[in-house]
């Protein structure tokens, strides 16, 4: 937005917002354009490969041990959000951005006594932002998450365990920081 100044009859000033100019073409406009995959064998179908025995056959039944595992589970409900959020919070922790006292509802006691000796270090993390983070559910009630975020030249990680207990809501139970 920019604002307009205009004086009226009485010599005072008005201010008016007006929209800000179009930068960017409308997103309906663009036309994404990809070439055509190559899709030599079906997704799910063993590969052809010169090896005995290490084709991805089951040898017993004679599927493919690709169909024979079980599908992924979904993202517990919530788990994916309140990973986000708390990775956000305690790293604003480790910054020392942050008093440990905000993270007591969502760590569980001795990932709360990591975090809070982790702050008091000179750990060359300072400064975090979280780049990319990922949620694998273990079970409904539980999921394994992890998270890339880099300080300056070097990519650090941080892993943890989350889980939905006694109607409490998501806690973090574990957590590793490299």
């Amino acid at each position: 937005m920019t604002i307009d100044q205009h004086v009226d009859v009485h010599n005072t000033p008005q201010r008016f917002l007006r929209p800000a100019p179009q930068s960017e073409p409308p997103a309906d406009s663009l036309m994404i354009r990809r070439a055509p995959a190559r899709t030599e064998r079906v997704l799910g179908s063993a590969r052809k490969t010169p090896h005995s025995g290490t084709s991805g056959h089951s040898a017993a039944s004679g599927h493919s041990a690709v169909q024979d595992r079980p599908a992924a589970e979904p993202v517990a409900p919530g788990a994916d959000v309140f990973w986000n959020t708390s990775l956000r919070l305690v790293l604003e922790v480790l910054d020392q951005r942050r008093s440990p006292a905000h993270l007591k509802s969502i760590l569980s006691p001795t990932v709360m006594e990591l975090v809070q000796r982790l702050s008091i270090s000179h750990d060359p993390t300072r400064g975090l932002g979280a780049a990319r983070t990922h949620v694998n559910t273990t079970s409904p009630h539980a999921a394994e998450v992890c998270a890339t975020f880099r300080r300056g030249p070097r990519t650090f990680a941080i892993a943890a365990k989350i889980e939905n207990t006694d109607n409490k809501g998501w806690m973090v139970t574990a957590l590793h920081v490299v």
